[in-house]
């Protein structure tokens, strides 16, 4: 499944992912997927250039097919929305009140905050990944599905510090949130750090 769904582009990955949910869940994943366009157009993927709904939209069905969160349309909304309040315009407060607040909690929680003074990113981020250790298993879920899809299409994306830094990250503070969370995503996310080690 993983394989395939890296050779299609965003239409494909939409058309896949409707077909699959359909146009009825609560909270609405069509319109998830529609202001999850509307806030990233014309932004791309750094590294490959694509666009970056592909992103959201790997994110999404990572979730739905090897997550198996097909019931859970919250879960796949926050896919699709964890990163429109950290780097578009969105405010959460307005993504709460569209698509409820177990949607809106997950991307508060999965929003980066600010980098403290004399900060690093690295740093920034196993502080914001320790905090996310409070926070539920949905939240896990859709992290641990978002590190996934980063470490799948990494290619040209990071200097070698920040790639070390990154697995670094994945290994120590991304791969526990889903050890009791979902087998099947924690298995895959060990096998691409695994993978991208190998490839250093």
């Amino acid at each position: 499944m993983l394989n395939e769904i890296y050779t299609l582009p965003a239409d494909e990955l939409e058309k896949r992912l409707l077909d699959q949910v359909g146009t009825s869940t609560w909270p609405s994943i069509t319109d998830a997927l529609e202001c999850a366009k509307k806030a990233h157009e014309g932004q791309t993927r750094k590294g490959s250039g694509e666009p970056y709904i592909t992103h959201l939209l790997r994110t999404a069905l990572i979730l739905l097919e090897l997550a198996e969160q097909k019931h859970n349309a919250a879960v796949i909304c926050a896919g699709l929305l964890h990163d429109a309040a950290e780097d578009t315009g969105v405010e959460v407060n307005d993504l709460e009140d569209q698509f409820g607040h177990q949607v809106g909690d997950m991307v508060r929680a999965l929003t980066h905050p600010e980098l403290k003074d004399g900060e690093t990113k690295f740093e920034r981020n196993m502080r914001y990944l320790e905090h996310l250790r409070w926070e539920g298993r949905d939240t896990h879920i859709v992290k641990s599905a978002d590190r996934l899809d980063n470490l799948l299409s990494m290619e040209g994306a990071f200097t070698p510090e920040r790639r070390e830094e990154y697995l670094k990250e994945s290994e120590e503070a991304v791969l526990p949130l889903v050890l009791a969370s979902n087998t099947a995503l924690y298995h895959a996310l060990k096998d691409a750090i695994a993978a991208a080690r190998d490839a250093s």
